[in-house]
């Protein structure tokens, strides 16, 4: 599932899908905690070589949320502390 967030702005997502994660973020839920870890761990080698397409991920159990880096790290971090409380 996407979510977009109102804290970026516009004309950063311009031209992007409606769904994409990049507006806000994502969050994934697996069958076990070892395949999310594994999910985040293949974006992150993905991502590694392309900083446009980076991203924060917050890992819980089998849940992953991927917030786009549009957010400041203490805006990102919101979506951490919501994941762990």
């Amino acid at each position: 599932m996407t979510f977009t967030d109102s804290r970026i702005a516009a004309s950063d997502t311009q031209g992007l899908d409606t769904d994409d994660s990049l507006r806000g973020g994502a969050v994934e839920v697996f069958g076990s905690a070892e395949d999310a870890k594994a999910r985040s761990k293949y974006i992150q080698s993905v991502t590694k070589s392309m900083p446009m397409l980076a991203e924060y991920h917050y890992l819980d159990g089998p849940v992953l949320v991927r917030v786009s880096h549009y957010l400041t790290p203490q805006q990102a971090g919101e979506y951490e502390a919501a994941l762990r409380g």
